[in-house]
């Protein structure tokens, strides 16, 4: 699969540095895109021409990527992709009670997802009393109390999941403390590292997070004739918008990106029909006049590394606590906790 990147996405007008621009784009096609492990990306030399910025420039963004987990450096050979893309199974060969279980679950408005969820926790059910403490680190902490609701449905009764933003992961010696206490310290995949430097004793895995369906719909819903703003809050970040637009409305060509404390904001979203702004940057949502489309650019954790990944891995962590659980008592019979 050929890793290629337009050249016309980093925009050298921009109040951003070419190099944050291009961290930005690469991080998060890395972890939000569908690019396979192992994916060659062009090299040095190559993506500086293309782009038309320093070598040292992109050879200082691998080296960024690197350290973040994200590239794989081999001597001679150049920059590969690190991260697994999840397998997204055919459920077309269910069988027939499965099926009868699904009618069922639509029938009371259970979401197909949630249904996986209570199956899941009902077949993994722990033999310990206790359940798992989970935390999630997010970045922004309205987007990071929503995804601690979406993953709560995953879990059984017993667990606890809550929410500490890397803010206060950074500052806060009791939030870190919680961290390495925890069974498990959920986070995006492409903060994972950055995760780990700061509670290197707890146990963490990175989850990798897609376009959410409203989003999705959102995009494709947009007038091909309108004037798009797409704002990010993080400016490292400015450049994926166009492209993040583009991949699910490629019919839209009008689009304007910035970031939510530029000097030019007003003017930018003066001028605009629609407005798109990532998550953290909901003061745009009332900056916008009446009358213009409004929509935060929202991410949810991605179905097949729920699957394939953070149900599996709270299984062993079950086996783990069951088997952590066991005292052995004379005679060698082996009794619970709660006996």
């Amino acid at each position: 699969m050929a890793f290629d990147i337009d050249p016309s996405i980093i925009d050298k007008s921009l109040p951003v540095p070419v190099g944050r621009q291009l961290y930005g784009l690469l991080s998060y096609q890395l972890s939000h895109g569908d690019i396979p492990k192992g994916t060659r990306l062009p090299s040095v030399r190559r993506l500086a021409s293309d782009l038309g910025i320093a070598q040292v420039t992109v050879a200082q963004v691998y080296q960024q990527l690197r350290d973040a987990g994200l590239l794989e450096m081999r001597k001679g050979s150049g920059a590969f992709t690190r991260l697994d893309v999840p397998d997204h199974h055919d459920t077309t060969a269910l069988k027939t009670d499965v099926d009868l279980l699904l009618s069922k679950a639509e029938r009371m408005g259970i979401a197909p997802m949630a249904l996986v969820a209570m199956v899941s926790a009902q077949a993994q059910m722990r033999r310990s009393r206790a359940g798992l403490t989970i935390i999630f680190v997010g970045v922004f902490e309205g987007p990071g109390n929503d995804y601690v609701a979406e993953l709560q449905p995953l879990l059984t009764s017993r667990d606890r999941i809550s929410l500490v933003t890397l803010e206060q992961l950074r500052d806060d010696t009791d939030a870190r403390a919680a961290c390495e206490a925890a069974d498990l310290v959920l986070t995006f995949v492409h903060r994972k590292t950055e995760v780990a430097g700061m509670v290197p004793g707890a146990d963490i895995l990175g989850l990798r997070f897609i376009p959410s369906d409203a989003t999705r719909a959102a995009l494709a819903r947009i007038d091909p004739r309108a004037r798009v703003a797409a704002i990010t809050q993080l400016r490292d970040y400015i450049a994926i918008m166009r492209p993040s637009v583009q991949r699910f409305a490629p019919h839209v060509s009008n689009i304007q990106v910035s970031w939510s404390y530029a000097p030019e904001l007003d003017e930018i979203l003066a001028g605009s029909d629609v407005v798109i702004y990532a998550s953290g940057a909901d003061h745009i949502a009332r900056a916008v006049r009446p009358g213009v489309t409004c929509f935060e650019y929202r991410h949810a954790p991605d179905p097949a590394a729920i699957e394939n990944e953070l149900l599996p891995y709270l299984a062993a962590l079950r086996e783990t606590r069951a088997r952590g659980d066991l005292k052995v008592v004379s005679g060698g019979r082996a009794v619970t906790d709660d006996q």
